[in-house]
């Protein structure tokens, strides 16, 4: 028998929503489209400014969005918060309400369910489809490395299937993800025992390989995103979870507790705001990754005090991220970020476009054209794959030795 307590009994143990917070699906849902459009402003160059008389009163005339156009692959480091956070909500549940958390073997079965069906899909399409396009044309070996450290979630572990793979770049985010469940178990059980030693430790062994031992192994393209660089994001993560219910089990939703939520999420947005442009202003390529590792921790606070504000900001305020649009861009945001670099990239190359100079060159109509094609085909596949494929095929693995 099931050792966990029902959603309407923990719903009425907290007044702030512990089960379902809303405003997650606004947020993940923002952050992929924010990475999607940086991938496809890297294909098309697309950069277009907004004339508005709506905010002349506060002296502006136009909306120039290019700083969060060059950093949307910043959020990437939100979507991974995000995951940690949700992960460990459940647990944070169970210390102030009593209840188990899933056995070790149920939680890894749960996580095989939501991303390898789909991740597998893809990789094995993306592989078969570079095999087709002669992107591996004397280089058999880097072939069958390229393929097998995908299949297993190792290819981060190799400079090459890293940097140079066939298959789309941004598989190395799922590479992070998998090597955080499997250590999430004993990192939550040692978090339930002792959260504030837990976080400082991971904030610690973060923090000394990010500032001591990474800049020493390698250039920033190669370092900037190795799991231990994640360590704090993931820690902030972890703790935001355990600050909310925490909350939730001692505060109503009250007009005062709202008004500081708000606050701290605009003052978060601002100082990401600040950080975006910082990193913006430091040039090029490198120097960002440079930039990033070395910011990436006050980044991730940045974030997770925005997180912290929304779920608890006024009820207006949650409304606009707790919405069934956003809803709907998060249920296939997963497959939507595994496939829509890849998608832009091969409608680029349909039009014989190496670079995204190639798109400008036809003028701003036909980077509208291409931006919208790329747009309706990756939702287009993420709608069939999640729906077609990942649904369907995680249902059958929670079946397996389902526990009574």
């Amino acid at each position: 028998m099931k050792s966990t307590v029902s959603k309407s009994r923990i719903t009425s143990v907290f007044e702030v929503d512990t089960v379902h917070i809303g405003v997650l699906d606004g947020i993940r849902a923002l952050a992929v489209l924010c990475v999607l459009w940086f991938h496809f402003w890297q294909q098309t160059w697309l950069m277009p400014v907004y004339e508005t008389s709506l905010l002349g009163w506060m002296g502006v005339s136009r909306i120039n969005p290019d700083t969060l156009r060059r950093c949307g692959y910043l959020c990437v480091d939100l979507m991974l918060l995000l995951s940690a956070f949700v992960l460990y909500l459940p647990i944070a549940r169970s210390v102030f309400c009593g209840t188990k958390p899933d056995p070790v073997k149920r939680f890894w079965r749960k996580r095989i369910a939501r991303i390898v069906p789909s991740y597998l899909f893809a990789v094995i399409v993306m592989f078969v489809v570079a095999c087709i396009e002669g992107m591996y044309h004397g280089k058999a070996g880097f072939a069958v490395k390229d393929l097998l450290t995908h299949l297993t979630f190792t290819q981060m572990l190799f400079n090459d299937t890293y940097l140079f793979t066939a298959i789309t770049a941004v598989m190395w985010t799922v590479c992070i993800e998998v090597a955080f469940y499997l250590i999430f178990p004993l990192l939550s059980k040692a978090f339930r025992a002792k959260p504030l030693l837990t976080y400082a430790t991971m904030l610690l062994i973060g923090c000394c390989f990010t500032y001591g031992i990474a800049p020493a192994l390698g250039e920033p393209r190669v370092m900037v995103n190795r799991f231990l660089t994640f360590l704090p994001v993931f820690a902030n993560g972890m703790m935001a979870a355990h600050l909310y219910v925490w909350y939730a089990e001692r505060v109503k939703r009250k007009t005062i507790p709202s008004i500081v939520g708000t606050i701290s999420a605009a003052a978060a947005l601002y100082a990401i705001a600040r950080l975006f442009q910082m990193c913006v202003s430091t040039g090029k390529a490198g120097d960002q990754q440079i930039w990033q590792m070395q910011y990436r921790i006050v980044l991730s606070f940045a974030f997770t005090v925005l997180l912290l504000g929304t779920a608890i900001s006024a009820k207006p305020i949650r409304k606009i991220l707790d919405n069934r649009v956003l809803a709907s861009i998060a249920a296939v945001s997963y497959n939507l970020y595994l496939w829509h670099q890849w998608i832009i990239v091969r409608i680029c190359m349909s039009f014989g476009a190496k670079s995204g100079k190639d798109i400008s060159a036809r003028g701003a109509g036909f980077q509208w054209t291409v931006t919208l094609m790329g747009l309706v085909a990756a939702f287009g596949v993420a709608i069939l794959i999640t729906y077609g494929l990942e649904r369907p095929l995680s249902k059958q693995i929670l079946k397996i030795r389902k526990e009574i």
